[in-house]
């Protein structure tokens, strides 16, 4: 741990803040762009069809998770009896934020039969998606599909606290599985992978593990040129969303090539704040923090407000491209009022209900232990590592 930074006095990575809120905001252009050229509504893609790559927003979210999950609880490997805080705090973060929104969308398609597609009332579909676990069709929410993939991310960190860092093998093993199965995928010595395969083998599945790389990174060294690291992953990331649409043509190469550019952010922002603090605006941090309530919500308000604009004939009125931000922009704005006036009342009274007192007492002291949406705590975290 020499050259780890021990003066960090921010209770917050503003730039990661950002990031997150960056991530979200193209994920939702992506779906804009998506549903407005069904040709039941608009018919035609805005901005000449670059809002398709914009789902690598997804890509930055992976790293990301992989990063926070390690920097927060790296001290709890190998303590079994924080496997329950660990369950706990995912659970509260994850679960009843995505219920509020999932339930009512489950009741729609049950009365209106005519709305959504068959597998959104299929009862297994349906049991399989409020569980969150992985399944060979889309869930009922549709953007769910990498929160499946986030919960069996935090399955095997819960194997690697219980068994101790000498489990951590299981991360490097299963990159190399996912690297060689798709390889022969892509050089046609196998077929294309059939499910469960297909998910547990799945190129997204790195991108969290680039993330642990990235943690433990930071807590073994001091990372040179932290600045030309941060602009060279930014640079490097949307370069390839705007110009090499193509990339993703191959699964394992995009994400590669997107994680790599999120590693590189990750790594150079989280060093320069350990060193010095960022101002960065409020409502840029306020945004990031309400990342998840937007990527939960857009997928609905999008639905809705392109079919009413496709309905009102707006299109006449403004350019498609006006039409594209004016939608994203109130799909953001319905998702930040759900963090703000839904998702954190509902977490404080699930952690009221679920964490024990002690528990709680940590939390109203450091809220970023138990929520990573809401920052992080550089001189809690770089303390316990040290220690």
């Amino acid at each position: 741990m020499n050259g780890v930074n021990k003066n960090a006095n921010r209770d917050k990575f503003g730039s990661i803040e950002v990031g997150r809120g960056v991530a979200a905001l193209l994920v939702v252009f992506h779906h804009t762009g998506s549903i407005m050229s069904e040709p039941r509504f608009f018919g035609a893609e805005p901005f000449n069809s670059h809002f398709n790559n914009f789902n690598v927003g997804v890509d930055f979210f992976f790293v990301l998770s992989g990063f926070i999950i390690t920097w927060i609880h790296w001290s709890d490997i190998g303590r079994r009896e924080r496997i329950r805080s660990f369950a706990a705090k995912r659970f509260i973060r994850i679960y009843p934020p995505y219920w509020f929104i999932l339930f009512p969308l489950v009741i729609l398609y049950l009365v209106f039969t005519g709305a959504g597609q068959p597998s959104q009332r299929d009862p297994v579909n349906i049991v399989l998606s409020i569980f969150l676990l992985p399944n060979p069709i889309p869930p009922v929410l549709g953007v769910a599909w990498t929160l499946i993939h986030e919960i069996f991310f935090y399955a095997l960190f819960a194997v690697i606290i219980w068994n101790g860092r000498k489990a951590l093998w299981i991360l490097p093993a299963w990159a190399l599985a996912i690297v060689t199965a798709n390889l022969l995928v892509t050089f046609q010595a196998i077929g294309s992978l059939a499910f469960p395969f297909s998910f547990f083998f799945s190129p997204f599945n790195i991108e969290f593990i680039m993330g642990v790389g990235v943690a433990m990174i930071l807590r073994h060294a001091r990372i040179p040129v932290p600045y030309v690291l941060a602009s060279l992953g930014v640079v490097v990331f949307f370069l390839l969303t705007w110009f090499f649409v193509n990339i993703q043509d191959d699964p394992l190469v995009g994400r590669l090539a997107f994680g790599t550019a999120s590693m590189l952010f990750v790594l150079g922002a989280v060093e320069i704040e350990r060193h010095r603090p960022l101002n960065v605006p409020g409502f840029l941090l306020a945004f990031g923090a309400s990342s998840y309530a937007v990527y939960l919500v857009h997928p609905v308000v999008l639905s809705f407000s392109i079919n009413l604009s496709s309905r009102l004939g707006i299109s006449t009125y403004f350019s498609l491209n006006i039409v594209a931000i004016m939608i994203a922009s109130v799909a953001a704005a319905f998702g930040i009022s759900y963090h703000y006036l839904i998702e954190r009342r509902l977490i404080r009274f699930t952690r009221r209900i679920m964490e024990p007192r002690r528990e709680t007492q940590l939390t109203d002291r450091y809220p970023a232990e138990n929520d990573e949406t809401s920052g992080i705590k550089p001189e809690q975290k770089v303390s316990r590592i040290e220690a």
